[in-house]
């Protein structure tokens, strides 16, 4: 009885081992489609990548560029240092009595953007007043959800302030403080080897001051780093515990009754989507600044981000990542943000997840590019007008390295904007000659 009650006792015991292996190669292999994600400091997580690179509202609305007019020559600067000072020279300054002038025709648009003996302040595009307050001693409010491109600030006192919207060609005007302009000034005395001469270019989206000579600039290699996929989850969603798990080959992917997060696996492009429960009508100008505040919780770029436009057709607010004062830009968005706003809150993000913080030093190298107009000559006398170019502009083109998909390429190239799309000069000479050749 007792040798039968023993071996009873075995075949339990081995079955309830059996039992738990299995249950354990389940929960290993068929994941749960209700999963609980706990919040965990990135900082445990071994990435090297700081939370958030969190910056202020006035560094995402600020100017990239700065041109002095003199009477001989135009003289231009993205360097960072230098847009900086400009900025905080702004904010210091205070501009006074700011008013609507009058809409200017295009003659005497492009007459005004000519002018010599002048300070011009731009912006990446147009920017509401509601986000320059800092600028400004007083700022009316019938004026908030106007816009500007540009200050052009005259060397001669008894001049106003002119302020312009390149789109609409409006023009407002404002007075100068007491304190001197001298400082201003002094960037560009202090600094003559951050500036190239410039000639002006009227192109669709307006007047632009390019380098007249052959450029050069450096090419640089970094290591590609991003946030675990927990930083993003724990920002984007306010309860984690009941996540749905949606993950394949190709993305990662949560859901919760009102929203989405997908992250390509391969681009390490990030999409979130969430319910506009409470659709209101919001100015645009609250919408922009609301998108700031959604995006500095993760946002992880280590350098200058500017917002770069709103899409009225679509809501849709941009920002675009900088790299040594030049826009980044990459076949696949790597360089540009991508937001819509529902009341103050984000309902649609694309935002590229992976930044570039380590340079790999050994393998910086000096590029020179072809003067501007000689880039002009090239698309021309390949087939394209001339009034055909929305804008064209220096900038980094981001490509994965050869050797490893965790290596970038930052370099340095011309852009050409053709058809509200952004392609290196390279680029719409083949479109141009695969549309000759019928491919």
């Amino acid at each position: 009885m007792k040798q039968n009650q023993a071996k009873w006792i075995s075949f339990v015991l081995y079955a309830l081992v059996f039992l738990s292996l299995y249950l354990s190669w389940r929960i290993l292999i068929v994941p749960s489609s209700i999963v609980s994600v706990q919040r965990v400091d990135p900082s445990s997580q071994g990435t090297s990548v700081p939370s958030t690179n969190v910056k202020s509202l006035e560094d995402l609305f600020a100017p990239y560029q700065l041109a002095v007019h003199s009477n001989m020559n135009t003289y231009v600067t993205q360097e960072p240092t230098v847009m900086s000072d400009v900025n905080k020279f702004m904010m210091e300054w205070k501009m006074q009595e700011l008013q609507f002038e009058r809409l200017y025709p295009e003659s005497a648009y492009r007459e005004l953007l000519l002018e010599t003996g002048r300070v011009e302040v731009k912006f990446p595009a147009a920017i509401h007043f509601a986000l320059l307050t800092q600028y400004f001693d007083f700022m009316p409010e019938e004026l908030m959800d106007r816009q500007i491109n540009r200050i052009l600030i005259s060397t001669d006192l008894s001049q106003p302030i002119y302020l312009v919207n390149d789109a609409d060609r409006n023009v407002y005007i404002a007075s100068r403080p007491e304190q001197s302009m001298q400082p201003l000034i002094s960037l560009y005395t202090e600094n003559q080897e951050a500036f190239r001469v410039a000639d002006a270019y009227a192109f669709q989206e307006g007047i632009s001051f390019l380098p007249r000579d052959p450029v050069e600039l450096s090419s640089y290699s970094y290591l590609i780093e991003k946030q675990p996929n927990s930083f993003f989850i724990n920002q984007l969603f306010e309860d984690t515990t009941e996540l749905r798990d949606g993950s394949n080959e190709f993305v990662t992917a949560y859901s919760d009754n009102i929203s989405e997060l997908r992250i390509n696996k391969d681009t390490g492009l990030l999409y979130y989507y969430r319910n506009n429960l409470d659709p209101t009508n919001i100015p645009t100008y609250q919408q922009v600044k609301d998108s700031f505040h959604s995006l500095k919780f993760i946002d992880t770029w280590t350098q200058n981000s500017y917002f770069v436009g709103y899409n009225s057709d679509i809501s849709e607010i941009t920002y675009r990542r900088f790299l040594k004062g030049l826009p980044v830009f990459n076949v696949q968005e790597r360089g540009i943000v991508r937001m819509e706003m529902g009341n103050s809150y984000p309902i649609r993000i694309q935002y590229p997840t992976e930044v570039i913080q380590t340079p790999l030093e050994d393998r910086e190298a000096v590029i020179e590019l072809p003067r501007t107009q000689e880039v002009i000559n090239m698309l021309t006398e390949n087939g394209f007008a001339f009034s055909e170019i929305e804008m064209l502009q220096l900038g980094y083109e981001w490509r994965s390295s050869e050797e490893s998909t965790r290596i970038t390429e930052m370099t340095p190239r011309w852009f050409v904007k053709i058809d509200g799309t952004w392609k290196t000069v390279e680029s719409w000479l083949t479109v141009m000659e695969e549309s000759q050749y019928g491919l």
